[in-house]
Order: structure tokens, then sequence, then C-alpha cells
């Protein structure tokens, strides 16, 4: 049996150079019949079909450095957060492993945590 895993929906979205509103969404799934933890990512351009992508890990503690990894890596490129949905004990900004700040996770800032 899988330990708990807080929902997480965090959206994403920028205006892309042609003028269109970009959207990028990461959430968490159930477990699949392959692995206990699962993350879903799904990106539009729009209101165009939506593309998504499956991710699958072995342990809580994979799935949330996934998580921090790719919202970070779209603010980097130029996202901004438009909703996020993070009940208590998720540990965006925070290593799993340790409970404390890590080095490449996201600065706990009002634009993360403030927008629930």
């Amino acid at each position: 049996m899988s330990q708990y895993s807080s929902p997480v929906i965090i959206t994403l979205y920028k205006v892309g150079k042609d003028g269109a509103l970009q959207f990028y969404t990461v959430h968490d799934r159930q477990n699949t019949l392959d692995a206990p933890y699962a993350l879903c990512t799904a990106w539009r351009v729009g209101s165009g079909k939506e593309r998504e992508r499956l991710h699958r890990f072995a342990t809580l503690a994979d799935k949330d450095t996934m998580t921090r990894r790719i919202v970070a890596a779209r603010l980097k490129d130029g996202y901004k957060v438009l909703y996020s949905f993070l009940r208590s004990g998720v540990s965006v900004g925070l290593d799993p492993a340790r409970g404390s700040p890590s080095s490449e996770g996201i600065p706990l800032t009002g634009s993360i945590e403030g927008t629930a």
C-alpha cells in the first residue's frame, strides 16, 4: 500500500511571441497499474487541443522532486503561476528527504504558496 500523496495542481501561463496564451498544467494522479505515484503534465496554446504526458514514480520523493523541477523550468522559461492548489504536506521548494530548502527547488514565495 502506498503512502498518502497530497493533491497538487499548478497551472502556469505565458504570452507567446505571436501573442497567443500558452498554458502548462502539472497535477498528480492516482497510482497507476505499474507505479504507486503518477504526475501528469499538460500543455496547450489558447483554446487548442491539449497534449499531456504521464510520468510514473516508485517513490513520493521522486514525484515531488520532478514536480519542483518541472515548475522551476517553466518559471525560468517565462511562465507565471495562474493557479495552484497545494494541500499541506506538499514540499514544493523543500528537499523531501531532509525537509529543508532545496538548492534546485522553487523558492517559497507568495507566487506559488499564496495562489491556492
